[in-house]
């Protein structure tokens, strides 16, 4: 059957998960003013959920940490699961990610703990219907701003999927063939989970010995309970300063590797300050980013120091592959799925 005009849905919150928030692709422009980006953890896996249900803008979505919400659809509206593997659920039915599937009236989306990633995205046509503050959705919640009152999701809440009117729109039988069409969104590609974070040094990197940059371009860190959003706090082999881990405050990004006096590495993430008065010894690069958001605690990590013109290679490689994927996501977004 082919549909192409959906009313606007609500969703409501039987159960929130154990971290969730509403995402888009973050609060651009306002850093000189001291407001954090936001945004999702893992970006590619955010984009290709976009793609899937046929937003061509980056809309508001999910971001379900280690164990997704439970939540009641209230109309009609069409949905894709990407990034981390928390087995989504449809009506109590396993559903696979990255195919986009069309709920009805009452039908409930759910999952379970991660078998595979923290972070899982749930990408709605149209998307999330909360007010935009600076031009995103993005919820910061240590500023108390975006998504739902600037928190993670609770039970109880209550929030709203736009209208969306797409050019095509052809529902289909789950096991008639299409759901093959996500295989090469399946395969990622790129670097396994357990291979070295390239990292560039930095012009910060004159405050550490030579002995300091050596230990953290070949020893291995161990991701602690310290992490959240805005940082990833590191435990392993102290980087030694020359003089002193304090700075003047200046400029912050996704990615940055800050080493305060104790010598443990700290990277920073999507909810990061704008500055910071710690010593950078570099920068994680953008293409290694969404693998690190998917590390659990525990996991260790080590660093490949890269130059600026290999990290530069890389991410222009990086991004070719990527929108070859979300060009074949948009493409797969014409066909949505019935779950029975």
């Amino acid at each position: 059957m082919a549909l192409n005009s959906f009313k606007k849905a609500s969703i409501h919150v039987d159960g929130p998960g154990m971290y969730t928030t509403i995402q888009d692709a973050g609060r651009v422009g306002y850093q000189q003013y001291g407001m954090p980006v936001a945004g999702p953890m893992d970006s590619e896996s955010y984009l290709l959920g976009q793609a899937l249900v046929g937003n061509k803008e980056s809309l508001g979505a999910l971001e379900c940490t280690v164990l997704p919400p439970t939540l009641t659809v209230q109309g009609t509206c069409i949905v894709a699961f990407t990034g981390a593997d928390m087995h989504p659920t449809i009506n109590n039915i396993v559903v696979p990610r990255y195919i986009p599937f069309i709920c009805h009236e009452g039908d409930i989306i759910s999952g379970s703990f991660s078998q595979c990633g923290v972070r899982m995205y749930i990408a709605f046509s149209g998307g999330i219907d909360v007010p935009a503050i600076n031009g995103s959705v993005s919820t910061h919640t240590k500023a108390k701003i975006g998504g739902l009152e600037g928190r993670s999701l609770q039970a109880g809440d209550q929030f709203g999927i736009k209208a969306f009117t797409r050019d095509e729109v052809n529902v289909c039988d789950f096991y008639d063939g299409h759901n093959l069409f996500n295989i090469a969104l399946y395969n990622r590609g790129g670097r396994e989970c357990h291979e070295p974070l390239r990292g560039v040094l930095g012009n910060q990197a004159k405050y550490f010995t030579e002995k300091g940059i050596k230990t953290f371009g070949s020893k291995i860190y161990t991701l602690t309970v310290q992490c959240d959003r805005m940082g990833f706090r590191l435990d392993g082999p102290v980087i030694e300063h020359i003089d002193g881990a304090d700075i003047i405050s200046d400029g912050a990004v996704f990615g940055s590797i800050q080493v305060p006096s104790d010598g443990n590495p700290i990277v920073l993430m999507a909810d990061r300050q704008t500055t910071g008065g710690y010593t950078k010894i570099g920068t994680v690069i953008t293409a290694d980013l969404p693998r690190l958001s998917q590390l659990p605690v525990g996991d260790g990590i080590h660093f490949d120091i890269v130059s600026v013109e290999e990290a530069q290679e890389i991410y222009r490689t990086y991004m070719k592959r990527l929108h070859k994927r979300i060009q074949l996501a948009h493409e797969q977004s014409v066909y949505v799925f019935n779950v029975t």
